[in-house]
């Protein structure tokens, strides 16, 4: 009818949006064709390299791109007389930039993350301290960015932050928010557990695993911290303990039970009479998690093997 704005159907608007994918996959065949014609002479085309910054701005994980820049960027300082000269430390600026553009459509983008410390490894006169600001930055803005804090870790050393400080940092972002692979997976990284700072993760983790049972981040940190030989076994006795009257109001937690399993593997070798809470537990677990009964089935038939020698 007359004044009314016409709705495009269903059929119309898929119609649309195929043109529009062949019109970009057009372009970025053309592209791609004139990028690979290029690469193959000792020096590179303007336009080609060009186009190769414009298409990683739309898709930055098209790893070939990334390479052919590096290529390029290795023809530049070969060609120089002064690797430190102007015109080549501009260039390698304008390659940093391009990371900072990519990673603004895509911060978990591995090849522009890659791209970028791979430029300032080759760069006269790297901004270290800007990078870890930069890295500081996008944690805030999402801490679960693994790429990120892989990256930050690299720039540690550069720039000579103390463990204490670092530590911190860590630690604010996980009181800020416990479900986080990547942060502890980081803190992981950061020193190896000793008699000094073993009760200080277990305290932390503790309180994580305590405030919210249900979610998995925290008990696998729990579990590479159980691992180490130099927790006490009085000490994974009271964590058992803890964990019995966790399980009292989290009696659907498949965690607290799994954390029981790890601690009485470990009292076993110490104190045979482990061995039927074990099996109890994992009892437990092949109706309470039934989806990897099997699993649970087969340590059984170990905890049992062991009983019986």
């Amino acid at each position: 009818m007359h004044g009314r704005l016409k709705v495009k159907t269903t059929e119309e608007q898929k119609a649309e949006k195929h043109r529009e994918q062949q019109k970009k996959l057009v372009a970025y065949r053309m592209g791609m064709k004139k990028i690979a014609l290029s690469r193959s002479s000792d020096s590179y085309d303007p336009e080609s390299f060009a186009i190769s910054a414009q298409l990683l701005c739309v898709n930055p994980d098209i790893y070939t791109l990334w390479n052919y820049r590096k290529e390029v960027a290795l023809l530049q300082r070969n060609s120089q007389n002064d690797s430190e000269s102007e015109e080549f430390i501009n260039f390698l600026n304008r390659e940093v930039d391009l990371t900072e553009q990519c990673l603004l459509s895509n911060p978990k983008s591995y090849g522009s993350w890659y791209h970028r410390y791979w430029i300032l490894m080759i760069h006269p006169q790297p901004n270290w301290e800007k990078e870890f600001n930069l890295c500081t930055k996008y944690i805030t803005y999402d801490d679960r960015n693994f790429h990120c804090w892989d990256y930050r870790r690299l720039l540690v050393n550069k720039i000579g932050i103390t463990l204490p400080v670092e530590l911190k940092f860590s630690t604010d972002r996980l009181n800020n928010n416990f479900s986080n692979y990547s942060s502890w997976h980081y803190r992981s990284t950061l020193r190896k557990l000793d008699e000094n700072c073993i009760e200080e993760e277990l305290n932390l983790v503790q309180s994580a695993v305590f405030t919210d049972p249900a979610d998995s981040s925290a008990w696998f940190y729990l579990r590479w911290v159980l691992s180490h030989p130099i927790l006490s076994i009085q000490k994974r006795q009271e964590l058992l303990e803890a964990f019995e009257e966790l399980q009292e109001l989290e009696p659907d937690c498949k965690w607290i039970l799994l954390a029981k399993c790890w601690l009485t593997g470990s009292l076993v070798l110490s104190d045979k009479e482990y061995i039927d809470r074990r099996i109890q537990f994992y009892s437990e677990l092949t109706k309470l998690d039934k989806l990897r009964k099997g699993q649970y089935e087969d340590y059984l038939k170990l905890a049992e093997k062991k009983m019986k020698t």
